[in-house]
């Protein structure tokens, strides 16, 4: 579960934000919460509102950033693409900084380093497993570019091999490297679950982007495969169901104009390795090696009703609407939430979908009694999610740029508001702020 992520001089943050995830003391929807190792509880969803350009999506590229940094790491000699605040010169040669705290498999980690283009300036790793926190690790490199690192007994005891073994990782991380990336590359084990998070747990998905294994998810789970089904159908699309196939098939007569170096890699594709890449031709194809060594090509199709015979008609995903294939990526998240820690990260969950569906993703999710320890954070522009009989004060954030361009983060719950206050009007009034002062349009020579 994610408690809190920090940013500091990243795009359009230039001070210090954070987007907390602890609940405060409103009562309502308390089935809205999840337990935190003794702690205020989490919450289960966070809904961020502002204007185009207020920050909203920078949010979510600053943790994609930095869960990239930490688990694809870099390469010799590679500039660190980070983006600092362009409205201030002061910040240009300035570092950002990211922090991430976090409550995976009942340890609460603290995360954070700060980076500019060439180097890690600083780098820590802090944990808490029954009450005390205690460094695992912290890295500093000096203004001569020495990199320093005190490794903690907690990461792994002196005098021992392994601790001989992570010194000779931290002597030779590059300047460009996270320490964690290098304990990751070299297995050590006490990070593995941290790790685990940022590559299995923490999900992102940004406007224009599929997730990724949707079609293996109905190919092996047949009840993934009847609920998605259900659900399109459900909310009105014209789906009855969901079907895939599986083709057998030759590389080389099927991908005959591929590469001969791809098809050879296709060819050693591993048992339950999962393949997507583009043809040449723009298809899009989806491949796995089942267990019993088959080598198979997965396709995906809707199936609708032919109201004149009773028959059914099979329809290629790319015939369907742009509406009906983004709801069909956010599904997942209402399934993998029930036995899973998964937290989802869902930029503009509005794109190409009816108002209506948007609230019927949201309170589905909010809905689900049997959650598991799962989160879904969004970005949205659509006010009517704004009810307090759909969510609560705290889980409403907003986005807000000041007068000098700096993005700022802040909560609905900083506000008093009225129980029978219409909180959809009321931001749209403007009594929150994060919306659009638009200018007056008279003046403009549209018949130039």
């Amino acid at each position: 579960m994610l408690i809190q992520f920090t940013v500091e001089n990243f795009l359009s943050f230039k001070e210090e934000n954070t987007l907390n995830m602890l609940a405060t003391t409103d009562n309502k929807h308390k089935h809205h919460l999840l337990p935190n190792k003794k702690k205020k509880p989490l919450l289960r969803t966070a809904a961020l509102y502002g204007a185009n350009g207020s920050g909203k999506s920078n949010l979510i590229r600053a943790i994609a950033f930095a869960r990239n940094l930490i688990v694809d790491g870099t390469r010799p000699n590679q500039r660190i693409s980070v983006t600092p605040f362009r409205l201030d010169k002061t910040c240009w040669q300035a570092p950002s900084r990211f922090e991430f705290v976090i409550n995976y498999q009942d340890t609460i980690y603290t995360y954070g380093f700060v980076v500019d283009e060439k180097e890690v300036k600083e780098e820590w790793l802090f944990a808490i497993h029954n009450v005390r926190e205690v460094p695992l690790f912290e890295r500093l490199t000096t203004k001569d570019g020495k990199i320093k690192v005190e490794i903690s007994p907690a990461l792994v005891r002196k005098k021992t091999k392994k601790h001989q073994f992570v010194k000779f990782i931290a002597e030779g991380t590059r300047p460009n490297s996270l320490f964690l990336h290098e304990l990751y590359e070299k297995n050590v084990a006490k990070i593995m679950p941290l790790i685990d998070w940022f590559r299995n747990v923490l999900i992102i998905i940004g406007p224009d982007s599929n997730y990724r294994d949707l079609i293996f998810d109905a190919h092996l789970d047949e009840h993934f495969l009847k609920f998605m089904g259900d659900f399109l159908k459900a909310a009105d699309t014209g789906v009855d169901a969901i079907i895939t196939e599986k083709i057998e098939f030759d590389t080389d007569t099927l991908f005959q104009d591929l590469p001969e170096p791809l098809k050879t890699n296709l060819a050693d594709i591993g048992a339950n390795e999962r393949v997507l890449f583009s043809t040449p031709d723009g298809k899009r194809f989806a491949m796995m090696r089942e267990t019993n060594g088959e080598l198979t090509l997965l396709k995906i199709k809707t199936r609708h009703h032919l109201s004149n015979t009773g028959e059914y008609i099979d329809f290629e995903i790319e015939n369907e609407s742009d509406g009906t294939r983004r709801l069909m990526d956010l599904i997942p998240a209402l399934l993998h939430s029930k036995s899973s820690e998964k937290v989802y990260l869902i930029d503009e969950i509005d794109r190409s979908m009816h108002p209506l569906l948007s609230r019927m993703f949201l309170q589905a999710y909010l809905n689900n009694k049997n959650c598991g320890r799962g989160q879904l954070i969004i970005t949205t522009h659509e006010s009517w999610l704004l009810d307090r009989e759909l969510l609560r004060r705290d889980e409403i954030w907003f986005a807000e740029k000041d007068k000098n361009g700096g993005s700022h983060l802040y909560s609905l719950a900083e506000y008093k508001v009225r129980k029978d206050l219409k909180l959809g009007k009321g931001y749209l009034d403007g009594r929150f702020g994060a919306i659009p002062f638009l200018g007056n349009l008279e003046n403009l020579l549209f018949n130039v």
